[in-house]
This record gives C-alpha cells, sequence and structure tokens, in this order.
C-alpha cells in the first residue's frame, strides 16, 4: 500500500512539475514587450525592466507581439522567424551593423511590420568600417511592411527580397541611400510572385534603384529616385517574368531611367522624368509611356516601345 501511494504521490509530483515548466515557458511569452538603450537583456523586457537589443526582446514577444521601443537607441540585427511588430515611434531605434545582414526575416507566412527604425551599414563614402550586407532580407514570409525607415551603407540591397514562395511587400515613407555597390531595392522569387506596393520611397546613390528580377509584380507611387545607374532596372525576368508599374514619381540625374529585359515590362504615368542621361532603354523588354509624363532636359529620351498609354 506504501509503495502504490508513493508512486502515485510521484506521478502527482511530475505532472505538477510539467505543468509548472510549461506555465514558465508560457509566461515567459508576452504579447508586448519593450527595448530601452538603457535596457538589459536579463530584464523581462517589462515596460519598467526593458531589455537591452531587439534580439533579446523576440526571445521573451509571443508571436504576433509587439516590441515597442521606450526611447531613441541601437538596438543590434535581429533574425525574426515568427509574426511581430516592432514599433519604435517613441524613439527611431538603431540598428548598426559592419560586415553582417541587419534584420533578416525568415518564417512561412509570418507577418512583419517595422516602424520608425534606421538602419545603417556603416558603408558611408569616408567610412573606415567594413559595409553591411543587406538593411532587411526577405527569405520566407507572407507580408512585410516597412514603414517610416532610413536605410543606408550597404554593400549588397538595402531591402533584398529572395523567395520561394508568395510574399507581399509594403514600403511606406522609406529612405534608402548610400547603396553604391549594390542595389536599394531587389525583388527576386523562384517560383512564386513578389507582390510590393511602393509609397512615398526615397531612394538615391545605388546601382539600380529597383532591380525587379523573376516574379516581380511592384507598383511605385508618389516616390524619388535619382543618383542611380539605371533606376527601374528588370534582369533575369524568368519564367514568372516581371512587372513594374509607376504612377507620380520623379527620376532625375540617373545614368537611365528606367531598363527593361525579354519577357518584362515597365508602364510609367504621371511622372517627371528629368536629367538623365538615358530615360527609356527596352532592352529586349516592353517600357509603355503615358502620354502625360513629363521628360525634361534629359541627354536622351530613348524609346519607348510599348503601346503609348492613353486614358480608356
Amino acid at each position: 500500500m506504501k509503495t502504490k501511494t508513493l508512486r502515485f504521490s510521484l506521478h502527482l509530483l511530475v505532472v505538477a512539475l510539467v505543468v509548472l515548466v510549461f506555465s514558465s515557458v508560457a509566461s515567459a511569452q508576452a504579447t508586448r514587450t519593450w527595448v530601452s538603450g538603457v535596457g538589459d537583456d536579463a530584464n523581462p523586457c517589462s515596460r519598467t525592466a526593458p531589455c537591452k537589443t531587439f534580439a533579446g526582446a523576440i526571445s521573451k514577444t509571443a508571436a504576433g507581439g509587439i516590441i515597442d521601443c521606450l526611447d531613441p537607441g541601437g538596438f543590434g540585427a535581429v533574425t525574426i522567424t515568427k509574426s511581430i511588430q516592432i514599433d519604435c515611434d517613441a524613439g527611431p531605434g538603431g540598428v548598426l551593423v559592419a560586415g553582417t545582414n541587419g534584420i533578416v526575416i525568415s518564417g512561412a507566412g509570418i507577418n512583419v511590420e517595422l516602424r520608425s527604425l534606421n538602419i545603417d551599414g556603416l558603408g558611408q563614402p569616408g567610412s573606415n568600417s567594413t559595409a553591411g550586407l543587406n538593411g532587411v532580407l526577405i527569405n520566407q514570409a507572407g507580408t512585410v511592411h516597412l514603414v517610416d525607415m532610413n536605410i543606408e551603407g550597404f554593400s549588397q540591397s538595402g531591402v533584398s527580397v529572395a523567395v520561394s514562395a508568395n510574399v507581399q511587400l509594403t514600403m511606406e515613407d522609406v529612405r534608402i541611400h548610400e547603396i553604391t555597390s549594390g542595389n536599394a531595392i531587389q525583388t527576386n522569387a523562384t517560383g512564386a510572385i513578389v507582390a510590393a506596393d511602393l509609397n512615398h520611397v526615397s531612394i538615391s546613390n545605388a546601382g539600380s534603384g529597383i532591380l525587379a528580377q523573376n516574379g516581380s509584380r511592384i507598383t511605385v507611387r508618389n516616390s524619388v529616385i535619382y543618383n542611380t545607374t539605371v533606376g527601374v532596372n528588370q534582369a533575369g525576368a524568368g519564367a514568372q517574368g516581371s512587372v513594374v508599374t509607376v504612377f507620380g514619381s520623379d527620376f532625375t540625374n540617373n545614368q537611365i531611367a528606367f531598363q527593361s529585359v525579354s519577357g518584362a515590362s515597365i508602364g510609367v504615368a504621371s511622372s517627371v522624368l528629368s536629367l538623365n542621361a538615358l530615360v527609356f532603354n527596352p532592352n529586349g523588354g516592353t517600357i509603355f509611356s503615358a502620354v502625360d509624363n513629363v521628360p525634361f532636359q534629359n541627354t536622351s529620351n530613348g524609346t519607348a516601345n510599348g503601346t503609348p498609354i492613353t486614358k480608356i
């Protein structure tokens, strides 16, 4: 009888320990956490005891949760594998990296929003640091929203999307610059589609402003692209093709404003095209130009070889 009682007691103890462990794990995953320039990653990442880095906070934030910045600070690189929002409206959050990526997003079907971040690859002219690789690298996701951000000083790209499953990308009030040996934005999908909406995006001092490759479906609105080798560049359209639509935007002082390739197309309407060495370079693809575009003081306008766009 005593043996049975002992076994029963041990069984209850094991059950209690299991419940305690799972309860502890669950309690460690908060739906809202905070980071601060004077925080500590040993903290629970609460408002009164914030963490120091995004990497420290994300491990304590539940999927679908929010990481808030209490004040301006440098919060380090982070890899995101679950749905999360990082919101630094209270004070710009900084990510400074050299020789690596700033923020990596890699999770099937996840929803990620990054707001009010300054991501610096330390590769500006005159810097002695080894430039970072990509500001935001998207390997896998469902949707990614970039809002009110500054991305600069990277060697490969400001924002890179290289996926094998469909992803939606929105960018609003984003500035990308000093990507002199790479591309400000580059998209490429294998057997999939990258659907991107770029609104109020400013791009300067880059190889390609937008490098739209296989599977790219990109809309550019109310944006500015200047001082690039190619403003919108389509290369390697592949089986999925590439389509870029530009509306109400400025392309200034680029070597080539628009360059297409076989299997790809670009449509441009209501845009100002000025001081470019060459505006339209079909290069085997198709470029459609609306009658309301305003080209002036370009070395050459080139040829938009698609049917001129008029109102329906």
